[in-house]
């Protein structure tokens, strides 16, 4: 699984950055981690991406805006967004950007990797 590229965290929170990075690196999958949206989108490793989890609520460009530019940039990876405050808006403009799996904050760690794993087969 994922054997030629990284999962992407990125979330404003940085105890759930590190939570999540630090799960994942466990489990013996790379992780980068990126404290917003735009950091991401200025990482020269952006083509490495092979799953991103993200938060919706960030300072600058939210989850929702950064999956409708990179789907804009042509980078079509599975994403899981997060957020501790979901709507049913929200939810379905996720559905409607084709976000793969939406979860409720605090997510928990072991859950995120089994959607990882379902998304690229293990």
């Amino acid at each position: 699984m994922l054997s030629n590229g990284v999962i992407c965290v990125v979330d404003d929170d940085e105890d759930v950055r590190e939570s999540i990075g630090a799960f994942f690196r466990s489990a013996g999958i790379p992780t980068e981690k990126f404290d917003g949206a735009e950091a991401l989108l200025a990482w020269p490793g952006l083509a490495s991406m092979r799953c991103l989890i993200t938060d919706l609520h960030m300072p600058g460009m939210n989850g929702l805006d950064l999956q409708r530019e990179l789907k804009r940039r042509g980078r079509v990876v599975p994403v899981i967004l997060m957020s501790a405050y979901p709507t049913h808006d929200s939810r379905e403009q996720a559905k409607a950007l084709g976000v793969s799996f939406f979860a409720t904050k605090p997510a928990d760690p072991e859950v995120l990797l089994e959607q990882v794993e379902a998304l690229h087969g293990k």
